[in-house]
């Protein structure tokens, strides 16, 4: 019940936001971007990867690259890898070491979840809502090459000018606060240190999303509204990843202890419930689209997305549910 409180509080909490700041978007906007602090924003955008300085997108690239390294381990100690020389000869390492072995299949669930909230929050929420939705950018109303949207309005772009255009939701600012889900396995765990562990991790990553939020809109790359609908927006769909989605709560209720009896989830099953998630964003994507160039009249004849893409909607939503997504423990 406690769980459901939480969000309820939160969806209220965002909503309630959302709706005071969205009149104030434009003024926001322009008030802070002529207020940037150059080295602020170039701290918060840089990255490694693009042949930078260090930024603060880095530091959620290592996050998620770690957690899907592990959580690959976790899952590789239990498959038969006798056919492949090299995994073979790597999960003899790994089983040979009982202790490293024992931590990685004792801990698989919450590697899981690590995984597939982070992908889910960062990745497939943000596409999804930029095809969808395809509000221009802040640049593209200043430049005058584009009329304002809200939020909640269905911008102008269509199929053939890509998605980087769109402004809602903000991917930064999405991946920023994915690192709340390590919050919730602090709290998964019993005692007091991981307690006030988890305390201090919520803290420091809402400042670490609010600083990323703040910085997208110096920029004028994003609304607002783009980047608090991304954290709120984050914090509904990793709550209940964990306690509806994945059921943490009750799945791993038998081996959270490291002297209990445990019974990890089948090796790699979060990667099968990513990639079915993806197809089923994919064909919502795929009838939005085809029913907004048909009622647009811009090559109505991709029409044939939105029907093509109804069996491939009802395919990987049944699949969703069979790899243990929303499952229910009894």
């Amino acid at each position: 019940m406690t769980q459901f409180i939480v969000l309820v509080a939160i969806v209220i909490v965002g909503f309630i936001s959302m709706l005071l700041i969205a009149p104030y978007d434009l003024g926001l906007t322009i008030y802070l971007s002529e207020r940037k602090f150059s080295w602020f924003v170039d701290l918060m955008s840089e990255s490694i990867f693009e042949l930078e300085m260090v930024g603060g997108g880095d530091i959620v690239a290592f996050y998620a690259a770690i957690c899907l390294l592990l959580y690959l381990f976790s899952s590789l100690i239990d498959v038969d890898c006798s056919s492949n020389r090299f995994l073979f000869h790597l999960q003899n390492r790994l089983v040979s070491k009982s202790g490293w072995a024992d931590w990685l299949r004792r801990h698989r669930f919450r590697l899981e979840f690590l995984v597939v909230s982070t992908f889910f929050c960062s990745t497939l929420m943000v596409k999804l809502l930029k095809w969808t939705m395809a509000r221009p950018r802040p640049k593209k109303i200043f430049w005058g090459t584009r009329p304002f949207y809200e939020w909640y309005e269905v911008g102008p772009y269509f199929l053939d000018e890509g998605t980087y255009r769109a402004s809602f939701s903000s991917g930064h600012t999405a991946s920023a606060i994915c690192l709340i889900g390590l919050v919730y396995v602090f709290f998964s765990f019993s005692g007091k240190q991981y307690r006030r562990s988890g305390i201090l991790l919520t803290v420091a990553v809402l400042i670490f999303a609010s600083a990323m939020a703040l910085a997208r809109v110096m920029t004028r790359a994003h609304w607002p509204t783009d980047v608090l609908f991304s954290i709120f927006g984050g914090l509904v769909l990793i709550h209940v990843l964990f306690f509806y989605g994945l059921r943490m709560t009750t799945g791993m209720t038998s081996y959270s202890e490291p002297s209990a009896e445990y019974c990890p989830p089948a090796p790699f099953r979060g990667l099968l419930i990513c990639w079915y998630a993806t197809l089923f964003c994919l064909a919502l994507v795929g009838i939005f689209l085809g029913l907004k160039h048909f009622i647009h009249d811009r090559w109505p004849w991709l029409m044939v997305i939105s029907i093509c893409s109804v069996p491939l909607l009802i395919y990987s939503a049944k699949k969703i549910f069979e790899s243990g997504l929303f499952k229910r423990y009894d």
